[in-house]
């Protein structure tokens, strides 16, 4: 594995890792981390790279690596849009009184029906939180910046403001 996919991949493991305790198996991958971040060669480093998704794999929000097109955004922003987006999964599995919002929180109106649960919620509202992101990327309200974990993103104009803008 290249190093350019290897610091990009462990970038979203170790913000993984950060979101809570992983016990033994946490510790397994990063001393997988730790070695592959030491070794000079592609191969051991893909090595290591197939270990750190296999002991990963029992956890079910555990980084599932990129596939079709690669992001838009650049590596380290990447890494902050995806950090963004697990802290966002977390906020809303650890809700408490989850009856409460899979009573009232419905999808997208055109979608109907319920979410089954709080992971449903927790898995869109982080994909759009991610997409909100690479949009402001995109509209250059965001450059990447962080304060702490809150990315520091210009909210879009509103409507009303558009129009005025469209008319002069």
């Amino acid at each position: 594995m290249k190093i350019e996919n290897w610091n990009k991949n462990i970038g979203e493991v170790s913000n993984w890792l950060n979101l809570e305790d992983r016990g033994d198996e946490g510790q397994a991958i990063t001393l997988s981390i730790t070695l592959g971040n030491n070794c000079n060669n592609d191969d051991l480093r893909s090595t290591y790279w197939t270990a750190i998704r296999s002991i990963g794999s029992i956890f079910d929000d555990f980084p599932k690596a990129r596939r079709g097109r690669e992001s838009v955004l650049p590596d380290e922003m990447e890494v902050n849009a995806t950090s963004v987006m697990n802290a966002v999964y977390s906020a809303f599995v650890s809700i408490t009184n989850p009856q409460i919002i899979l009573a009232t929180i419905l999808p997208h109106g055109r979608t109907g029906g319920a979410y089954k649960d709080m992971d449903a919620i927790a898995k869109e509202y982080a994909a759009k939180a991610y997409r909100n992101l690479v949009t402001g990327y995109k509209e250059g309200r965001w450059t990447g910046e962080m304060d702490g974990n809150v990315p520091l993103m210009t909210p879009p104009p509103v409507k009303a403001e558009m129009e005025v803008k469209e008319e002069e």
